[in-house]
């Protein structure tokens, strides 16, 4: 039985993808809507076709009601009780999300980090395309500016971002670099017409409102889970 305000089990077609406007999302609802999409393809890469919300919230850790109140955002389809169409969710949330087309990035800063978030596989997978990487240490990229790639990816002299990111037709740029650098990179790629930003230094950035960022602290993230530690309920 449905408790009152919390949608049914809807059942979503393979192909039916309703349109949702991401402005109609609030962002804690579209971070969950992340970690659905994460999940769901890993059913789909698993064969599994049809799934119900009791099942993805207990992966996730959520109820089942937050799971349909939030995929409630695509409308109401079909049987009631049959559940989800996994490949047709994961479409539905890759279009709601933006990830459903390429977004061509560039990489800022090859130390520890960077030289790990070139290798990872997950970009590619979810559409995010690494064109270039620019870095300020000139033993990393090649005495020509361009016989130094990483994965396939060539590997520039910072001082020439302001040459050739314009021919890249780059939306987004994922900043791995020194506190100190972090906010002149940020006006450099905020006046080149960057849209988004993943900045990964751990500092406070000034960004104009034309440019969209998210700040990712391993620190900050590593205290989160501490707290949680500390004040986990003793089972």
């Amino acid at each position: 039985m449905n408790t009152p305000n919390t949608p049914p089990e809807p059942h979503l077609a393979t192909g039916d993808i309703p349109t949702v406007r991401a402005g109609t999302i609030p962002p804690a609802t579209a971070s969950r809507l992340g970690l659905y999409l994460r999940e769901l393809q890993h059913f789909l890469r698993g064969g599994t076709e049809t799934i119900k919300s009791t099942a993805l919230g207990r992966r996730l850790g959520l109820s089942d009601s937050q799971i349909r109140r939030d995929l409630a955002l695509f409308g109401e389809f079909g049987k009631r009780g049959v559940g989800y169409n996994v490949a047709g969710l994961v479409g539905a949330l890759r279009k709601a999300l933006g990830t459903d087309g390429q977004w061509n990035t560039v990489l800022i800063g090859l130390g520890n980090l960077g030289n790990a978030l070139v290798r990872y596989r997950g970009f590619q997978q979810q559409g995010f395309v690494l064109r270039a990487i620019f870095e300020a240490e000139a033993a990393k990229f090649g005495a020509n500016l361009t016989d130094t790639h990483i994965n396939g990816v060539p590997v520039y002299d910072v001082q020439r971002l302001e040459e050739l990111l314009p021919g890249l037709n780059v939306q987004m740029a994922i900043l791995a670099v020194p506190t100190t650098a972090a906010q002149g990179l940020v006006n450099r790629l905020a006046d080149l017409g960057i849209s988004g930003i993943l900045n990964f230094a751990p500092v406070s950035l000034s960004i104009p409102d034309s440019v969209q960022s998210v700040d990712v602290d391993l620190a900050v993230e590593l205290q989160r889970l501490a707290f949680a530690v500390v004040n986990a309920a003793p089972r």
